[in-house]
């Protein structure tokens, strides 16, 4: 019996991806479609309860937007590669492994092809999720290659993958496996476990499951013109003036540098609602500065950020502002439609499934026996 299985880390399937066809009637039924389940997520509505119209049930949705996606950017998707042990491994040696590129059969089986060519060329079967095959007696864990990549980066800071200790990965992510929906037991997102059935279900509106996570070369350039364009990244925020007021906080009688640094570990959210209950607070996080660094702490799943770094910081660029602009945007959101952000946002959403995994691999790395760790090779 046929069935899909999905990604181990993002979630999302190997095949099946379909686009709708780019007419008008189709898009305006999409966008009917789309703004009803909008308006119920903001109502505070549960989608599958949703009713639907004579016209949804005779002429389903089931396909993504061609304006947001198409077939040249999807085929990343198609690429699989797994994560397996072999327990014939020598003695002393990493027992995991990461098989080469190949693709996902539609029975819960991922062949690889192997030799240089068709005449030397054989294929190995690996069993996803599964009870094993003869390539790996254990279940294996199938994954996108950039999507790898993306927990390589969360686990060691890098995206070199021969920094991973397979071993100690595979031991964390296996007893995880969930076989009634072939993926693992991970925070995939709502849409995601939407639309992880039988078959994946291209859901409309939630296009970003499917966008690259790190492809995204146009970027910089459409932060850039932003900053430039939108006056409200350029306003500098109010200075507040104390005078003679005592903060009543606790937090008023520690030194600013202690504040400054106590704040910097605070998630995005817990900072804002920190500022408005604490005046000490609220004038540390007026600075400028404060926020750029800030924002390359908050934000480590946005390496273009990362990559910025070391620039010099702009007089005219209002980073508080900057922040919230991209923590809004970024957000991995069912309808969104910003083709130049939407890759970073499902990148972000990855990278929250993958710190699921990182206080589990950390742990366990700190209990691992002293081997030689297995290299990844794309």
């Amino acid at each position: 019996m046929a069935f899909d299985c999905y990604c181990a880390i993002c979630g999302v399937g190997f095949c099946g991806m379909h686009i709708e066809p780019p007419s008008e009637t189709a898009l305006e039924r999409r966008r009917r479609w789309i703004e009803k389940r909008c308006r119920a997520l903001q109502a505070g509505k549960d989608l599958a309860q949703l009713p639907r119209d004579s016209d949804e049930d005779e002429n389903p949705v089931r396909s993504y937007d061609p304006r947001i996606v198409g077939w040249e950017n999807i085929s990343w998707l198609y690429k699989a590669h797994c994560l397996g042990m072999n327990q014939n491994a020598a003695a002393g040696s990493a027992k995991a492994f990461i098989s080469e590129e190949g693709y996902y059969a539609d029975i819960g089986e991922l062949i690889v092809k192997t030799g240089s060519n068709s005449r030397s060329s054989t294929q190995k079967v690996y069993s996803c999720y599964g009870q094993g095959s003869d390539e790996a007696p254990g279940p294996v864990l199938p994954f996108h290659w950039c999507c790898f990549e993306i927990l390589t980066h969360t686990l060691t800071g890098s995206t070199d993958t021969k920094k991973l200790n397979l071993d100690v990965l595979y031991n964390i992510m296996s007893p995880l496996c969930n076989m009634k929906s072939s993926a693992l037991d991970l925070s995939y997102g709502d849409d995601v476990q939407r639309a992880q059935g039988r078959y994946w279900e291209c859901i409309p509106g939630a296009e970003y499951c499917a966008t690259h996570p790190t492809d995204t070369p146009e970027l910089n350039t459409y932060i850039q013109k932003n900053m430039e364009s939108n006056s409200k990244l350029k306003i500098a925020s109010a200075e507040v003036d104390l005078r003679e007021r005592r903060p009543a906080s606790p937090f008023g009688k520690l030194p600013l540098e202690l504040v400054y640094q106590i704040c910097m570990f605070l998630p995005g959210d817990d900072l804002k609602s920190l500022a408005q209950a604490s005046l000490s607070v609220h004038l540390i996080t007026q600075d400028n500065l404060f926020w750029k660094q800030f924002m390359q702490w908050d934000m480590p799943w946005f390496w273009e950020l990362q990559a910025s770094k070391g620039q010099k910081l702009s007089e005219d660029v209002n980073y508080k502002q900057l922040y919230l602009w991209l923590d809004k945007m970024t957000a991995a959101r069912y309808g969104m439609d910003d083709a130049n952000l939407i890759g970073v946002a499902n990148r972000r959403r990855i990278w929250g499934v993958c710190e699921e995994l990182a206080d589990r691999y950390h742990k366990g790395l700190a209990q691992a026996p002293s081997v030689p760790i297995a290299c990844a090779s794309g």
